[in-house]
């Protein structure tokens, strides 16, 4: 396929009030963290880890939660396009892909419209964009419902910027860039699926990415760029289960993101357990 120029973007954790008030000790031990504002409408609020090559964290915490709140916010990580490809034809060109070829794997996936979206950090100012969200139905390959535990988190939505990037990801302040870790981007997000499921998660992944994978003996990676890092920065990796603690993965969080790897100035990779606070 074409290459096509998508970035990662971030990955959301969530957090309760105690621990967003009170953040555990591998994130307050090894990042600068900083407070991101209130969403519009005052239903949630973010603190953020932002890294120098304009990828970041997301540590997410619902004020209010809705009940619908899974509909609200599927996906545990964000990819964008850049300007000047906007939200509707970022989600034209991945609809396109999904209905013709490669597909979907008939896993049952494709994207809403672009909804807007925002928030008043931390000085007041306003910031904004877009996000094109999975919208998710039962289809021949799609994977039974033990699969999906927490609901349906297959795939990642989508974030554009309306306003200025370096507003929302403020990846141009080297104050808020430093962190303890050496931490400097996103290496590696990894999806774990189904035994058997590979290639249907291929074909959605190619479709979702628009660039064919580099294929490995468990799965396979899209190499992808990050918005303050020219050229390639990280991989998203997307793996069937093998072992049995995958397995047990599986059963009690579903298919989606099972580790996230960061480089590091200062060492080698840095892995976090991150996926207690996948929800």
């Amino acid at each position: 396929m074409t290459t096509q120029q998508v970035y990662i973007d971030h990955l959301l954790l969530q957090f309760n009030q105690e621990q967003f008030e009170n953040l555990p000790s591998w994130i307050s031990e090894n990042f600068t963290v900083i407070n991101g504002g209130v969403h519009t409408g005052g239903l949630s609020q973010n603190k953020l880890i932002i890294f120098r090559d304009g990828t970041y964290l997301e540590l997410y915490n619902w004020v209010t939660k809705p009940d619908d709140w899974r509909k609200r916010l599927p996906g545990d990580f964000a990819l964008t396009a850049l300007d000047p490809i906007s939200a509707e034809a970022s989600r034209e060109r991945i609809v396109d892909a999904l209905e013709n070829k490669p597909g979907d794997g008939k896993v049952g996936l494709t994207y809403s419209l672009p909804q807007d979206g925002g928030r008043k950090n931390a000085e007041g100012v306003d910031i904004r964009w877009k996000i094109v969200k999975a919208r998710y139905t039962q289809e021949v390959s799609t994977p039974p419902d033990e699969f999906y535990p927490r609901g349906r988190t297959d795939a990642p939505f989508f974030c554009h910027d309306l306003t200025p990037r370096n507003r929302r990801v403020t990846f141009d302040l080297p104050s808020v860039t430093q962190h303890p870790s050496g931490a400097t981007g996103i290496d590696k997000i990894e999806v774990l699926v189904p035994k058997g499921w590979l290639q249907s998660y291929t074909d959605l992944y190619t479709s979702i990415v628009g660039a064919s994978p580099q294929q490995h003996e468990d799965g396979v990676e899209f190499r992808l760029s990050a918005p303050g890092d020219e050229g390639f920065s990280g991989t998203l990796r997307v793996r069937a289960a093998e072992t049995a603690a995958d397995e047990q993965f599986l059963r009690e969080k579903g298919v989606g993101i099972s580790s996230l790897v960061l480089r590091s100035d200062t060492s080698g990779p840095l892995s976090f357990p991150i996926v207690d606070y996948l929800q």
